[in-house]
């Protein structure tokens, strides 16, 4: 009897079968392993924090317009602001040549990318889930 949970749960992961629809995240999830010097972006540095760093280009208007509030959603992550460092780099300089806002781990993985022209708050939402279960950082 015990082992028919492990064999449905064994045929839900690898079959793709019976997963539920519904995300709790808003932001597009990376391909696990991803680093940050795999696509460019700059190291977490000493001490190790998480990142939100947003690669933008002269003619990204929704760019513009979140690089203007950085500092506002800074300090909307509240108490966890301290965990989080939040800049820009052009995407001239990355691998990718798209820009999208990323989310760093404090050990160099990417995380999350976000379309530059998404709400903050959907931001806000999966950064703040993230520091809640993460010890890192």
């Amino acid at each position: 009897m015990a082992l028919v949970p492990m064999i449905a749960a064994f045929v839900m992961y690898f079959g793709q079968i019976g997963l539920p629809e519904g995300r709790t995240h808003h932001g597009q999830l990376v391909a696990p392993g991803t680093q940050h010097s795999d696509i460019g972006l700059p190291h977490p540095g000493e001490p190790a924090k998480w990142q939100v760093v947003l690669a933008s280009n002269a003619s990204c208007l929704p760019c513009q317009i979140f690089g203007e509030g950085m500092q506002k959603f800074h300090t909307a992550l509240g108490r966890e602001r301290n965990r989080v460092v939040v800049s820009e780099v052009q995407t001239m300089t990355l691998t990718v040549s798209e820009p999208y806002i990323w989310v760093i781990d404090p050990l160099g993985n990417v995380v999350l990318k976000f379309e530059p022209g998404i709400n903050p708050t959907l931001i806000l939402q999966d950064l703040k889930k993230l520091l809640k279960v993460s010890k890192v950082g």
